[in-house]
C-alpha cells in the first residue's frame, strides 16, 4: 500500500484494510490464544528452558515461564529511549543462541534521539510528533535513528549499544528484525525513513534535523539530479564515492545487516569486509523500502525477507548464505528505482539511470528480481514469513513458507517445491501464494516456529500470541518441552558430567508427559528416560543434548541445548640468558621455552614478552617444531599466536640491549596464556622472569666474561 508501513499505522486508522482470503482455517486446524493482555506485543522468543519472552512495542519486554503461566514478569523496560510513534517502537526481539546460559538478548528499536544532531535524549514524547514539525509534513517530520543493542537478562538489563545509525524522518519504514543466522552472527535491517507520499529524493528535509551525510546540493533542492537522500538513501553504496568524498559514511537506510553480535562490526566475510567504513562492511544487502520482517530457511543462513511495497507489489526476496559460496555477493533490490520487477516511474535521477542501463543490469551492483511479489489489493503490508519446521501439520505444508499481511489481515502460504533440486525452493508465479488464515484475528506482525513446530504469531492490533495446532478434529495441541541444567552444573567448562532438567515442560492440555533424551547427538530418543538426565562430555567442542516430551496422545515436542567443553591448558613457560650479571651495553639473549603439558592441542596460545626499563632493543624469533607451529609473529614482533600439540613445546630466542645507564638489575619476563576457548589448569605456570645485577665494569676489566649461573 502507498503509505506501507511496517505495521499499517497501527492504532492511528489511516487505512481500512480490504479482508480477502479464507476466513477459517483449513479443516484440522485449530487456533488458540496461550498468551493475551499484553499492549502491542511486537515479537515473541522461545528459549530452550520453556519459557517465553514476549516484546512490546512501547520498549517493556515481558518473560513467562512457561505458555501456561498467566503472571509473567517485567524483565527489561526500554521505554524512555523507544519512540513509540505510528511505525516505530521496539519491533525486534533475538535471544542468544545459548541463551539462558549467556544471558543476552538483542533488541532493535527506534531511538527517540541519535544521529549526531543535538539536543535532548529523548527528542520527543514518547508515543506521538507534535505539529510542528508534524508527522508527514514536507519540511518537518519527527526525526530519529535506529539501534541494534545487547541487553542482560539476568536482573541487571544492561545495555550496550552495538549500531547506532538510519536516518528516519518520517513515521514509517523504520527498523524492524534483527536475528540469529546459523553462522552465529547477527542480522538486522531497516528501512527507508522516507516519506510514502512522494517520490522523496530529499527534497523535503527537516531543516532543523538534516541529513547531513546523504549527497544533497541545498541550492537546488528540488533537483533529481542533484539530491541523493530520501527514499534513495536505500541506494547509498551506488554513489558511496559521494559520502566518502564528504566525510562521510552511507547510511544504513534500506540494508540488511550482518554483524558480529560482540562489537556489532561488520561480520567475517561480508561482500565488503575490507572496505574503509564501518556500515559498508555490514552490509550485504540494500535497496528495499521496509524489510520489516525476515526469516532464515531451517538449516541455513539464506536471509528471506519480505520488502513492504510502495503502491503496487510486495516482494519476498531471498540473500544466499553469505558464507556458504565465497566470496559473498552484495544484493541489491532496486528500491526506489525499482517496485516489484519493475522500474519505477517516479525517479529517474542519476542512480536509476544508472540501475535502467543495459536492460536493468546496470550500476554497482545490478537490481536483484524479487523471489516472489504479489500485487495490492486495497492495501498490503508483509508483516511476517516462517518455515513451517515440524510434522504434525498434513504433508503439503511440511517445509512450506507462511506469510503474513496485516492489513489484508491474511496468513498465505507457499508449498515446497524445488524441481530442478538445486537445494533451493522454487517460487510460485507471482500471487499464486495461497491463502491459509484471514479475518481479524489473523492480523500478524511476526510469524514464528514454536513448540511443536507450530506455528505462533504475534497480533499487536488485538493485543495476544495466536498459536494454529493441527488434530484433524480433535482438540489436542503439542506439549512444549524444555531442557535446562540441573542445580550446580555447567553448560561451559572442561571435560566433566553435566546433569539436565526437563521439569519446566507443559501439556496445554493437561496431558501426563513422558520424557526421552537424546544425550550423545545421534537423532535418537534412547539415551535416558525421565524428568532428569545426566552425561559425560569428555571430548573437546560443542554437544547437542535433546529431550523429547510427549503427550501419550500422539503429539510431542523436542528442545535442544548446547554444552561446550573447552580444551584443557596446562602451560609452562620458562626463560633464561645463562648468566647472574650483565654491564651496562651489552647485547644479551634469553632462551625461553612454552610448553603444553596437556593432552589437547591448544590454538592461539599468546606468547608475550615484557623488558623493564634497563633494556632496548627487544628482537625475538620462535623456532617451530613438526607439531607446534609459531603463529602471526614474526622476526622482531614482542608478541606471538602460537598453536601447540599435546606435549608440543616452542622455544623462543629473545635478545636486548643493556642501557648504558642502567642501574641495579634488568628483568626479561615471558608469558603464555590460553585465549577463552580453552581453560588453563595451571594458570601459575605460564609465565616466568630472568632478572640480571648490572655489574660494574672493574669486574670486567681483565676482560672476563660475567660468571654462568651455577
Amino acid at each position: 500500500m502507498k503509505r506501507a508501513p511496517a505495521i499499517s499505522a497501527l492504532g492511528v486508522g489511516l487505512l481500512v484494510a480490504a479482508q480477502v482470503g479464507a476466513q477459517s482455517l483449513p479443516p484440522g486446524f485449530l487456533r488458540s490464544d496461550p498468551i493475551l493482555g499484553r499492549v502491542q506485543p511486537s515479537a515473541i522468543q522461545f528459549a530452550h528452558d520453556g519459557r517465553v519472552f514476549v516484546a512490546e512495542k512501547s520498549g517493556r519486554i515481558w518473560a513467562y515461564a512457561n505458555l501456561l503461566d498467566t503472571d509473567p514478569q517485567l524483565v527489561a523496560d526500554l521505554g524512555t529511549r523507544v519512540h513509540d510513534f505510528w511505525d516505530r517502537g521496539l519491533l525486534g526481539f533475538a535471544l542468544d543462541p545459548r541463551f539462558p546460559e549467556v544471558p543476552h538478548a538483542y533488541v532493535q528499536y527506534t531511538f527517540n534521539g541519535g544521529l549526531d544532531l543535538g539536543g535532548p535524549t529523548p527528542r520527543w514524547p514518547a508515543t506521538d510528533c507534535p505539529n510542528p514539525p508534524g508527522a508527514t509534513t514536507n519540511g518537518g517530520g519527527c526525526v530519529v535513528s535506529g539501534r541494534v543493542s545487547r541487553i542482560t537478562l539476568d536482573g541487571t538489563t544492561t545495555e550496550t549499544v552495538l549500531v547506532e545509525d538510519w536516518y528516519q524522518q518520517f513515521p514509517s519504514h523504520s527498523i524492524g528484525t534483527v536475528a540469529f543466522g546459523a553462522d552465529g552472527y547477527l542480522y538486522a535491517g531497516g528501512g527507508d525513513g522516507a516519506s510514502f507520499n512522494g517520490a522523496d529524493f530529499g527534497q523535503w528535509g527537516n531543516p532543523a534535523y538534516p541529513d547531513l551525510r546523504s549527497p544533497l546540493d541545498p541550492s537546488q533542492p528540488a533537483n533529481p539530479a542533484l539530491n541523493h537522500g530520501g527514499s534513495l538513501r536505500s541506494q547509498g553504496l551506488e554513489r558511496q564515492a559521494d559520502y566518502a568524498a564528504s566525510g562521510n559514511d552511507v547510511w544504513l537506510d534500506g540494508t540488511i545487516i550482518r554483524i558480529d553480535p560482540a562489537t556489532g562490526a561488520g561480520a567475517f566475510g561480508n561482500p565488503l569486509a575490507s572496505d574503509g567504513w564501518p556500515n559498508a562492511r555490514r552490509i550485504i544487502a540494500y535497496g528495499l523500502r521496509n524489510p520489516f520482517r525476515f526469516t532464515f530457511r531451517p538449516g541455513t543462513s539464506e536471509v528471506w525477507l519480505g520488502d513492504v511495497g510502495e503502491n503496487v507489489w510486495e516482494e519476498i526476496n531471498r540473500i544466499p548464505d553469505v558464507a556458504a559460496a565465497p566470496p559473498a555477493q552484495l544484493r541489491n533490490f532496486g528500491w526506489p528505482c525499482f517496485e516489484g520487477r519493475a522500474q519505477h516511474a517516479g525517479f529517474s535521477g542519476p542512480i536509476c539511470t544508472s540501475l535502467y542501463a543495459n536492460g536493468g543490469t546496470g550500476g554497482r551492483t545490478p537490481h536483484a528480481p524479487p523471489w516472489y511479489a504479489y500485487a495490492h489489493q486495497g492495501g498490503s503490508d508483509i508483516t511476517g514469513l516462517a518455515f513451517y519446521t515440524g510434522d504434525s501439520y498434513p504433508a503439503q505444508y511440511h517445509d512450506a513458507l507462511f506469510l503474513a499481511d496485516n492489513s489484508r489481515t491474511v496468513i498465505f502460504w507457499i508449498a515446497h517445491v524445488d524441481a530442478n533440486e538445486d537445494g533451493v525452493p522454487d517460487a510460485p508465479v507471482d500471487g499464486g501464494a495461497l491463502p491459509f488464515h484471514g479475518g481479524n484475528l489473523a492480523k500478524a506482525v511476526q510469524l514464528a516456529s514454536g513448540p511443536g513446530g507450530d506455528l505462533f504469531y504475534v497480533n499487536l492490533e488485538n493485543n495476544r500470541i495466536s498459536r494454529i495446532s493441527y488434530c484433524n478434529g480433535c482438540s489436542n495441541r503439542a506439549p512444549s518441552a524444555a531442557i535446562a541444567l540441573a542445580t550446580g552444573s555447567l553448560a561451559d567448562g572442561p571435560a566433566r558430567v553435566v546433569a539436565f532438567d526437563a521439569s519446566n515442560a507443559i501439556d496445554p492440555d493437561g496431558d501426563v508427559l513422558a520424557h526421552a533424551w537424546d544425550l550423545d547427538d545421534d537423532g535418537v530418543f534412547d539415551d535416558a528416560t525421565g524428568v532428569g538426565a545426566n552425561a559425560a562430555f569428555t571430548t573437546p567442542g560443542e554437544h547437542v543434548v535433546a529431550v523429547r516430551s510427549d503427550d501419550g496422545h500422539a503429539r510431542s515436542d523436542v528442545a535442544r541445548m548446547r554444552i561446550l567443553v573447552r580444551p584443557s591448558a596446562d602451560l609452562s613457560a620458562t626463560i633464561d640468558d645463562g648468566y647472574m650479571g650483565v654491564v651496562a651495553g651489552q647485547r644479551v639473549q634469553w632462551t625461553a621455552v612454552v610448553e603444553n603439558h596437556g593432552d589437547s592441542v591448544l590454538g592461539a596460545v599468546a606468547v608475550t614478552s615484557s623488558a623493564s626499563a634497563g633494556l632496548f632493543d627487544l628482537a625475538w624469533t620462535c623456532e617451530a617444531t613438526p607439531v607446534s607451529a609459531c603463529g602471526l609473529g614474526s622476526p622482531g614482533a614482542v608478541a606471538d599466536f602460537a598453536d601447540l600439540a599435546a606435549g608440543g613445546r616452542l622455544t623462543y630466542t629473545i635478545e636486548a640491549t643493556v642501557a648504558a645507564d642502567a642501574q641495579g638489575s634488568v628483568t626479561m619476563a615471558i608469558s603464555a596464556a590460553t585465549p577463552p576457548s580453552h581453560y588453563n589448569l595451571s594458570p601459575g605456570d605460564d609465565s616466568a622472569e630472568d632478572t640480571d645485577a648490572i655489574l660494574g665494569d672493574a669486574i670486567f676489566a681483565d676482560g672476563f666474561e660475567a660468571p654462568a649461573n651455577p
